[in-house]
């Protein structure tokens, strides 16, 4: 760390919310300082093992929590440059717009927001072209308006997820491609170019699983 600790802008994790923050103010010409209390991740062939990373939980942090009941637990997350975001599946939803109103509990009301969807909406589309995220607009009825496409269509389905996805429309459902931040083209369902990284954030590309 420099000896002069003085910053413009300090920035708490290293995750979305901050890394995205980093991005932008990047070129500004302030002195900022990232703080992340993990290393990086060690770069290796179980960074793209859905198996690896979802179901052994190889990257979670080895923690034991207690709730609310003192039942010990062990959380879903990960200390690393990146933060959860590293191996997270791609998966890139905005809040729905009722979430920034008033919640009310049984144990009390969570108040509203001090800002509305539509004061986030134009950030949310410029972080959603940022990221490459891949989605339809209007297949999620529960979704916000939006103030622009975006910017790829959706990632196609394997072929037992394409059945799933038949299966549930047949009956009634209403299911919807995710929108994923991922680096990858496509054509007539064949990828015709995808990159090592995978998820831009994630450092890893995460499974095609989606509904």
């Amino acid at each position: 760390m420099a000896t002069d600790n003085r910053y413009d802008v300090i920035i708490i994790g290293t995750g979305a919310g901050g890394g995205t923050l980093a991005y932008h103010l990047a070129p500004s010409g302030k002195r900022i300082l990232l703080l992340e209390r993990g290393g990086y991740l060690p770069r290796e062939k179980d960074n793209w093992d859905a198996r690896a990373v979802f179901v052994e939980s190889k990257y979670r942090a080895n923690e034991t929590w207690l709730d609310r009941d003192g039942k010990a637990f062990h959380p879903g997350i990960q200390y690393y440059v990146g933060g959860n975001t590293k191996v997270y599946g791609a998966a890139l939803l905005r809040f729905r717009e009722r979430d920034f109103g008033e919640v009310r509990h049984r144990g009390g009301v969570s108040p509203a927001w001090p800002l509305t969807y539509a004061d986030f909406e134009p950030y949310y589309t410029k972080a959603e072209y940022l990221y490459h995220v891949h989605g339809q607009r209007g297949a999620d009825p529960t979704e916000g308006p939006a103030s622009a496409p975006y910017r790829y269509p959706p990632v196609s389905h394997e072929a037992r997820i394409q059945e799933l996805f038949n299966d549930f429309r047949r009956l009634g459902h209403h299911p919807f491609p995710l929108p994923l931040g991922i680096l990858l083209d496509e054509e007539d369902g064949k990828v015709l170019a995808a990159a090592r990284e995978g998820a831009i954030l994630a450092g890893q590309r995460g499974p095609r699983r989606q509904w």
